[in-house]
């Protein structure tokens, strides 16, 4: 069941329907206004509109950089266990 929760992004109040807990929604809209502050600060004349994509692209870049750094760490970990599995193979063979 949805339940609504209010916001507040770069002083903006936003009402937000979700599954999730309040804790969590707020968790991301801190995350979102402390991306969109970081990107307010770095351009002094941004408009709110051109804030607002800088910050999807800052959030977008830091989820796929973050994906492909997992995701290069569990191929690793699944060569690894291959690699392992092998072995101990190898041994019970013997």
């Amino acid at each position: 069941m949805s339940e609504t929760f209010e916001v507040r992004i770069r002083g903006q109040v936003f009402k937000l329907k979700s599954r999730t807990s309040g804790d969590y929604v707020r968790e991301l809209a801190h995350y979102v206004d402390e991306t969109m502050g970081q990107v307010a600060q770095e351009s002094y004349t941004a408009s709110s509109e051109r804030t607002a994509i800088m910050g999807a692209l800052k959030i977008a870049d830091d989820f796929l950089q973050y994906q492909r750094r997992t995701t290069a760490q569990s191929e690793e970990a699944h060569k690894k266990i291959s690699g392992l599995i092998a072995q101990s193979d190898q041994l019970l063979k013997g």
